[in-house]
């Protein structure tokens, strides 16, 4: 696997700004409902339990567990080439949201992940998921 290639240039707009500049700073931003506390994913416009559409931007505790994930073998696209291999799986995060994220490590269903942050020289940080448990 080619764990230390960085994904291509990342650029925050309106909708991500928080969620980029918590991981800036190494935290991972979720939503959160601000009718039901509900927990949300970050792109979530609407809560999924109750309807309340205003969410706001809480940090998650970065700790998740790997529901599925598939390794990609031929770029998707040009840019992703020196990419090949890599992992991309679905993480439950420990507050309740899924999300699709990058994942390194051996994976297996159900191992515990942690968030890590990658801070290239262009473009905005993002979060990766390490494979803790069984290493």
């Amino acid at each position: 696997m080619n764990d230390t290639a960085t994904w291509p240039p990342m650029r925050r707009d309106a909708k991500s700004a928080e969620f980029f500049e918590a991981a800036s700073r190494g935290e991972l931003a979720i939503k959160k409902c601000t009718d039901c506390g509900r927990s949300l994913a970050p792109e979530a416009m609407v809560c999924t339990d109750c309807g309340g559409s205003v969410p706001a931007w809480t940090s998650a505790s970065g700790a998740g567990t790997l529901i599925t994930w598939t390794t990609v073998h031929k770029a998707p696209n040009p840019v992703f080439a020196p990419m090949v291999p890599y992992t991309v799986g679905v993480v439950e995060l420990a507050e309740g949201p899924w999300l699709y994220a990058r994942i390194t490590g051996e994976p297996r269903a159900g191992a515990a992940l942690r968030a890590e942050f990658v801070h290239p020289a262009e473009g905005e940080s993002y979060p990766t998921w390490v494979v803790t448990s069984g290493q």
